[in-house]
């Protein structure tokens, strides 16, 4: 009895191909239908989750709500999700709220509903108490990746812990003025992660005597050319810390952009420590506190797969881990050397 990933590996195709081919969705075309159907009756496949779902009514779809695909962070996530639940028999339902406005609106639970999804998947997006009460008629599983999102759980990682981790290997390494790249990012229109990391950095550097001068907490808005521009005017200026926290790697690649722009040396002159993991962060020999994005990605798929199965809904979840990648951008301040 053969399995999906059997015929599409049989057949050169992915299994997610496979899938939608199995099930006569339009987006395949019809040579491609045929050729799977035929290698399906050949290698004696039974469409168990297929036939299943005639039983119980399902549809076999989870809808994806992502702020913008234009993201790492959120085109990450995405990509565990869509390799998961292709794996699993299920297919994904995007909805990119960057090209869903309508006079101001985001109709997406509406749209959810004309799509027949099984459950939804939420990524980094803040609701209106309207548009929540919207989602909350659907009925259906519901779980939040990344920042917290009211009223959903949320798989993602200790945002507070996370900037400690960062701020205090710069206080380990002999740092005693340091500077914060943060902000919120505009496009998920959530400030729940970017409030987190910044009362973070700033309680760990009171704790250790740290100088922070109000004037060295910049705002990057989570973008690399917003963090270039406000680190080249801070490096500008008579005065400034040794150290550079960056709230995202993203903003940190801008921020070792305008350092040498100036003609600072790395990390001679100022240290640089990212948050994330951003696929760049090796390439520019970036010191990081990584996570996994795409693992809570596919770790949210399962989750709710196994919710639409049957399986108990848990009322949260552990966060998920991290870890600090130490790397060429980050060494003792001049004067402790």
């Amino acid at each position: 009895m053969a399995t999906i990933a059997q015929i599409a590996a049989e057949l050169g195709l992915s299994k997610s191909t496979v899938s939608r081919a199995l099930r006569g969705i339009p987006s395949i075309s019809q040579e491609t239908v045929a050729l799977v159907r035929e290698a399906a009756s050949r290698l004696d496949y039974v469409p168990s989750v297929a036939a299943a779902g005639l039983s119980t009514g399902r549809n076999h779809a989870v809808g994806v709500v992502v702020p913008s695909l234009d993201r790492w962070f959120y085109s990450s996530v995405v990509s565990g999700i869509d390799r998961t639940l292709a794996a699993l028999g299920y297919d994904v339902v995007l909805f990119d709220l960057d090209h869903s406005h309508d006079g101001g609106k985001r109709p997406f639970a509406r749209s959810l509903l004309r799509r027949r999804v099984d459950a939804v998947i939420v990524i980094a997006t803040v609701f209106t108490p309207d548009e929540f009460a919207e989602l909350a008629l659907l009925d259906i599983p519901m779980i939040a990746v990344g920042p917290p999102a009211v009223g959903l759980r949320t798989i993602g990682v200790d945002d507070g812990a996370i900037m400690a981790a960062a701020t205090n290997h710069l206080i380990d390494l002999g740092h005693r003025s340091l500077g914060l790249v943060g902000g919120y990012d505009s496009q998920s229109l959530t400030v729940y992660s970017a409030s987190e990391r910044e009362h973070a950095f700033t309680r760990s550097a009171l704790r250790s005597g740290v100088v922070v001068d109000p004037t060295w907490m910049l705002s990057g808005a989570y973008q690399s050319g917003v963090a270039q521009q406000v680190v080249a005017q801070l490096y500008a200026s008579s005065s400034w810390p040794t150290g550079l926290v960056c709230a995202s790697d993203e903003m940190a690649i801008g921020a070792l952009y305008a350092l040498s722009r100036a003609g600072l040396q790395v990390p001679h002159d100022v240290s640089v420590i990212g948050i994330d993991g951003h696929i760049y962060a090796e390439a520019y020999d970036l010191t990081t506190c990584t996570q996994d994005v795409q693992e809570q990605g596919s770790r949210a798929a399962r989750q709710i797969v196994a919710e639409i199965e049957g399986a108990p809904a848990p009322e949260n979840f552990e966060p998920a881990g991290f870890e600090l990648v130490v790397r060429g951008t980050t060494a003792p301040p001049p004067q402790v050397r």
